[in-house]
């Protein structure tokens, strides 16, 4: 549903064109399911290098394209790089180190599998390229946590949002340890900088949710639960998200895994959905009433 695509800059240099910046405009960024990697980190300016337009129109068009993408880039850290290479080449070295969804080239003279070409869009289904809004998954742990495996890998913060988490259900510790352990793992991106849980501040104590949680949540790495509450004829603290700065996806049942043989539906957030559920949830726009302080949580699972 939320895929990491790494673009070719000779080819993104040619995107100012008036038809097919019409195009690729509206491919990128939350909502569409395709985020672009900032690969390498000087990425945009080899896009300008390879720039050669004269029309100011076209560079317009592809400055605004460009600073859009950037507001919502994968940073990668640590890379594979060697300058005496092509771009292609050493993207594909990437590709073998930490996956893309695809590398989208201007040609695939090699016939190197994990490369799309423009011309491939052409085709319909395009695989690599077509993304589902939405997909049916098991309702295991590990089913749940694949299902979000880009945005848990590459995200720089992340909000878990459940209004049951406070009631340290079974199958909340099943899913939340499956959820975090991906965080926990080495990512092309490094460490997360904020993972936070959303509940309802009608179950459990504080105390009884710090300890539940600290046997879940991997050593040393630092969570922070909030509890809220339904404001008087305010939204009902009821959906079940993952938001993060790469695009959210929302669950039907819930975020705790469940019996042998029972099926989720989860769905891709559009843009306003995305953005009206993040102003929900964030400190500052919340709109709910907060029911206790929040809980910082160190993890010792393991220790």
């Amino acid at each position: 549903m939320i895929h990491e695509y790494a673009l070719e800059p000779e080819m993104v240099a040619a995107w100012g064109d008036r038809q097919a910046h019409r195009f690729y405009s509206r491919e990128f960024g939350l909502g569409s399911g395709r985020m672009v990697s900032r690969y390498p980190k000087k990425w945009a300016k080899k896009v300008w290098n390879s720039f050669s337009s004269s029309n100011d129109m076209d560079r317009k068009r592809l400055e605004v394209f460009l600073t859009r993408l950037q507001e919502t880039m994968i940073k990668r850290k640590g890379y594979h790089w060697d300058e005496e290479q092509s771009w292609l080449d050493n993207a594909m070295a990437e590709h073998n180190r930490y996956p893309f969804r695809v590398v989208v080239s201007g040609n695939n003279h090699k016939g190197q599998p994990g490369i799309i070409c423009e011309e491939d869009l052409e085709t319909v289904p395009c695989h690599g390229w077509d993304n589902p809004h939405g997909i049916t998954v098991n309702r295991t742990a590990q089913d749940m946590a694949n299902s979000g495996g880009i945005l848990l890998s590459h995200c720089r913060w992340v909000k878990f949002i459940d209004p049951y988490f406070s009631q340290c259900r079974p199958g909340h510790k099943l899913s939340m340890s499956a959820f975090l352990s991906i965080m926990a793992k080495e990512r092309p991106v490094g460490p997360p900088e904020k993972i936070e849980i959303h509940t309802s501040g009608d179950g459990a104590t504080s105390d009884h949710l710090k300890g539940f949680y600290e046997k879940i949540v991997p050593p040393g790495m630092m969570v922070t639960l909030h509890l809220w509450r339904q404001k008087i004829g305010g939204q009902r603290l009821h959906n079940r998200y993952i938001l993060t700065d790469l695009g959210g996806i929302s669950f039907q049942h819930g975020l705790d895994s469940g019996q042998d043989g029972e099926t989720d539906d989860i769905n891709r957030l559009d843009f306003d959905q995305y953005d009206s559920h993040c102003k929900q949830y964030d400190q500052e726009t919340t709109a709910f009433d907060q029911a206790a302080q929040p809980i910082v949580i160190t993890g010792t699972h393991g220790k």
